[in-house]
């Protein structure tokens, strides 16, 4: 404390630390404002109690004389003293909690996976990348994942980001187009329980080819979130037979009409330019 030290000397930073919040956070803060004006350890020592307040501040008065060798120690005193207050981070696999819900939007999915990732361990750049890729449900971003993987975490983050982004502007679009127009919203939250569909418009027969199978195609749809899945139907009589679209038994997924007629929907309003035969497929 008899270390002199320049009578203008500004300390930088967080001040008035009481406690209360994470103390590695403060000394981690402090060591690095510290550097960048290029003052001694021992003044960096003596600097520190002007960072505290109230019980860290009495604490530090406490300390026996010749207690202090560097700021090393200082701060390993510091944060044992205060680890009560340290923010105990999750291990990474609590991520698995975070993972992108049916009918959730990417836009929504963002927003829980950066709290969640706030909330754990320090992750390596691979780890984070394949978190977030397996958080990721089923369809064309996912498979895009696979054929073109992103080298670094903030390339993965940011082409979620991307399509979140496009989705969104994509919806908005969708609704003003939907707004002069005639046609029934295909809309997410328009689509009918599987019980309660019209009769199709379009006979099967009729329905534009697709250039991949209706499950895939319905995966993408709803990838570019054109498409929200409607509630769970009553299975029907052949429990052989399943649709991923009504989630039930009774028929396939690529014998439903209801879904190929939305699918076609979507077609005629050049929403799907990528599934229809002659397109190229990703």
């Amino acid at each position: 404390m008899a270390q002199p030290y320049s009578l203008d000397l500004q300390v930088p930073g967080n001040k008035g630390y009481d406690g209360r919040t994470d103390p590695e956070v403060h000394v981690n803060t402090n060591y690095g404002n510290m550097m960048m004006i290029g003052v001694s350890d021992a003044v960096m020592c003596r600097a520190f109690y002007s960072t505290l307040a109230g019980r860290a501040a009495k604490w530090f008065r406490t300390l026996p004389s010749g207690s202090i060798s560097d700021f090393a120690t200082l701060a390993m005193k510091f944060m044992r003293k205060f680890v009560t207050s340290k923010i105990v981070r999750k291990p990474y696999m609590y991520l698995e909690k975070a993972k992108q819900l049916e009918g959730e939007s990417l836009s929504d999915f963002l927003v829980k996976w950066k709290a969640a990732v706030g909330e754990v361990e320090p992750m390596d750049d691979a780890t984070a990348t394949h978190m977030l890729h397996i958080s990721l449900r089923a369809g064309y971003l996912y498979q895009d994942f696979i054929l073109h993987p992103p080298t670094t975490y903030e390339e993965a983050f940011r082409r979620v980001t991307d399509y979140a982004n496009a989705g969104e502007a994509n919806a908005v679009k969708r609704s003003q187009e939907v707004g002069t127009s005639s046609r029934k919203p295909i809309g997410r939250a328009e689509h009918r329980s599987g019980d309660d569909h019209p009769r199709p418009r379009t006979r099967p027969g009729e329905f534009t080819a697709l250039n991949r199978s209706a499950t895939e195609a319905m995966q993408y749809a709803q990838s570019c979130n054109l498409i929200r899945l409607p509630h769970p139907g009553q299975d029907g009589p052949d429990k052989s037979k399943h649709c991923a679209y009504h989630r039930c038994a009774g028929h396939d997924t690529e014998e439903c009409t209801h879904l190929h007629q939305l699918l076609e929907d979507l077609l005629s309003i050049g929403k799907l330019d990528k599934i229809h035969r002659g397109s190229h497929s990703p």
